[in-house]
C-alpha cells in the first residue's frame, strides 16, 4: 500500500523519431495492465526490436512525494554550500582548461569524479555514509 511504479523509457537510451512519455502508476490498488507512452517527435514508423529496452520502471511511495514543500533558496543562504560549491567550480574549470590546452595529466584524469567517489574538492566536506554510487538491486522473481 502507498507504493506505485513511475514508469518512462529506459534511462540512456534513446530512441529516434520518438519520445517516451512519464507516468505514475497506483499498482497498490490496480488488478488490470497500464500502457507505456510514447509521443512521436515526426511522422514516420518506429520498430522496436526484440530485446530493445521499452519501459522503465522505478518504484515510489506516491503518497509521500505529496508531503514535500519545495523551498526555493539562493545559495549565498547557505555559506557553507556556497563555498563547496566554489571549491568544485574552480577545480572543475581548472581540469577544463587544463584538458583543452592538451595537459596529459589531465588526460589521465579523466573525470573528476567527485560525486562517484563521494567528495568535495579542496577537503570541504565529504557525503554521507549513506551515499552510494551504485545501486544493488535484487532480481525479479517468479511470485
Amino acid at each position: 500500500p502507498g507504493w506505485g511504479m513511475m514508469c518512462s523509457g529506459s534511462p540512456n537510451h534513446v530512441k529516434d523519431g520518438i519520445q517516451p512519455l512519464v507516468g505514475l502508476i497506483e499498482t497498490d490498488w490496480l488488478p488490470f495492465p497500464f500502457t507505456m507512452n510514447w509521443i512521436f517527435t515526426r511522422p514516420g514508423r518506429i520498430t522496436f526490436e526484440k530485446g530493445e529496452p521499452f519501459c522503465f520502471v522505478n518504484l515510489i511511495e506516491h503518497k509521500k512525494v505529496e508531503q514535500f514543500q519545495p523551498i526555493i533558496r539562493s545559495l549565498e543562504s547557505n555559506p557553507v554550500m556556497k563555498g563547496q560549491f566554489e571549491a568544485w567550480n574552480r577545480a572543475r574549470t581548472d581540469f577544463n582548461q587544463r584538458l583543452a590546452g592538451g595537459d596529459p595529466d589531465a588526460a589521465k584524469e579523466a573525470w573528476q569524479r567527485y560525486y562517484f567517489k563521494g567528495e568535495v574538492p579542496e577537503n570541504l566536506g565529504a557525503a554521507p555514509a549513506t551515499h552510494s554510487n551504485k545501486r544493488r538491486l535484487k532480481s525479479p522473481r517468479v511470485g
